[in-house]
């Protein structure tokens, strides 16, 4: 019985976890195709478009952790917004995502974490690459 009892409270728990993630949803806005390069102009602006539904208590503050990963570097940034221009510099396929904490001002403790889903950016070279590092 006590087996059950755990096996039931796990998947209980995953099914909450799995369902609060596809509440934090993130998005490209960029309008154009994205061209790589080493710019002010070279960015994909990605933001929240679907908050979670998770109200916070007044002394809590929210942290977004960015991650832009590509074959050749990760990159990870800490924001307290919810958008962020992230740089393409290469080629390829970049996967974005978003962890958000909410963080207790007083403790610095997380009271909860949210992963957003991870969007694929196709990046392509458009010819109009300045020169950076290789």
């Amino acid at each position: 019985m006590r087996k059950l009892l755990l096996g039931l409270f796990f998947l209980l728990a995953v099914f909450n976890y799995s369902r609060a993630q596809g509440e934090f949803v993130i998005a490209c806005n960029n309008p154009n195709a994205l061209c790589c390069g080493f710019t002010n102009s070279d960015v994909a602006n990605v933001g929240v478009i679907k908050f979670p539904s998770f109200v916070p208590p007044p002394n809590v503050g929210i942290v977004y952790q960015w991650y832009a990963l590509h074959p050749k570097a990760d990159k990870i940034w800490d924001t307290p917004v919810s958008a962020r221009k992230v740089p393409i510099p290469w080629d390829g396929n970049y996967r974005v995502y978003v962890v958000i904490s909410f963080i207790d001002k007083t403790t610095f403790r997380n009271v909860a974490t949210y992963r957003s889903n991870t969007i694929m950016l196709e990046v392509k070279n458009c010819g109009n690459m300045s020169t950076g590092p290789n």
